[in-house]
């Protein structure tokens, strides 16, 4: 029987075959990066040819470490791997990390399967081979051989990339989003994205979970593990075209398949499907940092009717409504802004808003029924001041955590220049979603909207469970 996932990112004891004093080794980056962790566990380096590696004891063999290990990364030439696969085997190995490359994803099938083979009546859990490893941010526990730390959080990715996993760690940064864990799959002889999500679905750390994916093994183990997540699930599959999917073969040795049947399947599980990186990203920051929506209804506050229209735009062909105003909240609307435009949704605070007009709006629209999410837009169009757009942001928002009245979403969008990237520097540094576009900032909220969907079926299902529980005990 397989191990699960528990141990698989806090183990108590790690070897690194293939440990070297050569810096330009990727063993040598994978030990010390462990060393350097801060993560308390035995280390044990594996190397024939050293007795000392960066101040550690190194052993020959896996065999001869006179304790039990739990975790094992794999860095040696690929035609050495089995030799070493074999070791794990016999020293019961719980899971094992092949690093390595040179597998299927250059054709090489024959040396892949002949490590499945050895693993296949074993209870050992494989990642990879040709993977990055994974970054335990949560418990502080960098299990691979690239540089990078993220920012602690709440969102879990799977790359079947390495390089785009360990792009999406600055991208996480730089963007101002918490990264519980990061893996790479590479080749999934073993653990699979299914076994990855099912972990996080589980995961008191995580919060949301984004893939990158090339193809599938099994399709439907792939929608089970979705269907069955509690949390939002975001995916980003390549090869959506015939040369996409030749790159993608070529990549990863990934056969993509139709990506109409990818598209219809995710959604039938309950993922949400992202275009790009930058998507998912956009998306996790509004699903960490928000409530869900209710309903599909938007309201839009803006400093600039053209923005307004363009995000009305936006939010339509994301099958958002941003609908008329109702009587009463129109009413209010119009005694706040200026008498030469009416109370409508967009709402036009003119191009001289300021702090009050903006929390004004941002007020009466959180207390409206038939609004279920808000969008702030601001145009630094000479006339307002972009810190007092940000001030109005930060307070609503502030205050809609402390007093938990209003459960909606508030995103934030902006057009301007350095003066403006100042403030939303500091609005993402408080996990305010704000996004440079009209696109961006629709597609975020409708990703909260999608999640608000969900969360309402999985709602209905418990409610209809426990109905039919009440009817046969009867």
């Amino acid at each position: 029987m397989k191990q699960d996932l528990k141990g698989f990112f806090n183990p108590k004891s790690i070897a690194v075959v293939g440990a070297s004093k050569d810096s330009r080794k990727i063993g040598h980056a994978a030990l010390k990066n462990i060393l350097i962790s801060d993560y308390d566990c035995k280390l044990y380096p594996i190397n024939p040819k050293e007795s000392k590696i960066l101040g550690l004891p190194c052993y020959k063999t896996l065999m001869d470490v006179p304790s039990s290990i739990d975790l094992v990364l794999v860095s040696v030439p690929a035609h050495l791997v089995p030799t070493v696969m074999k070791d794990c085997v016999q020293k019961k190995v719980k899971y094992a990390i092949i690093i390595s490359s040179g597998f299927s994803e250059i054709g090489n099938h024959a040396l892949e399967k002949e490590v499945a083979d050895i693993i296949s009546h074993s209870s050992i859990r494989v990642l990879g081979p040709n993977t990055m490893g994974f970054k335990n941010a949560s418990d502080d526990l960098d299990a691979s051989f690239v540089f990078g730390v993220p920012r602690k959080g709440n969102l879990s990715l799977i790359s079947q990339s390495g390089a785009l996993g360990i792009g999406m760690i600055y991208l996480a940064n730089n963007e101002f989003v918490g990264v519980s864990k990061i893996i790479g799959v590479g080749n999934k002889l073993d653990i699979d994205d299914d076994d990855l999500i099912e972990f996080f679905s589980n995961d008191p750390d995580t919060k949301v979970i984004g893939l990158y994916i090339e193809a599938v093994k099994e399709g439907r183990p792939f929608m089970n593990a979705i269907k069955a997540c509690d949390k939002p699930v975001l995916v980003v599959k390549a090869g959506r075209s015939g040369a996409g999917a030749r790159a993608a073969a070529s990549h990863t040795g990934s056969m993509a398949g139709s990506d109409t049947i990818y598209s219809a399947a995710i959604k039938q599980a309950g993922g949400i499907r992202c275009r790009d990186i930058v998507e998912m990203f956009d998306m996790a920051r509004a699903l960490a940092g928000q409530p869900p929506m209710k309903g599909n209804r938007v309201g839009i506050i803006t400093n600039g009717g053209g923005l307004g229209i363009m995000l009305t735009d936006a939010c339509e062909e994301n099958g958002l409504t941003v609908p008329k105003l109702s009587a009463q909240t129109a009413e209010k609307i119009d005694e706040i802004i200026p008498d030469l435009v009416k109370p409508n949704n967009p709402v036009d605070l003119v191009a001289d808003a300021g702090f009050f007009r903006y929390e004004a709006s941002t007020k009466i629209l959180l207390e409206d029924p038939t609004i279920d999410g808000i969008i702030i837009a601001s145009v630094h169009g000479g006339y307002a001041r972009p810190r007092e757009f940000t001030g109005a942001i930060l307070k609503m928002i502030r205050e809609k955590r402390l007093h938990e009245t209003h459960q909606k979403p508030i995103l934030g969008t902006w057009v301007g220049g350095k003066e403006f990237e100042e403030l939303v520097f500091d609005l993402k540094s408080a996990g305010v979603p704000i996004y440079p576009s009209s696109w961006r900032t629709a597609r975020a909220m409708y990703s909260l909207y999608v999640e608000g969907q969900r969360l309402k079926r999985e709602a209905l299902q418990k409610e209809n469970k426990a109905k039919g529980s009440k009817k046969m005990r009867i």
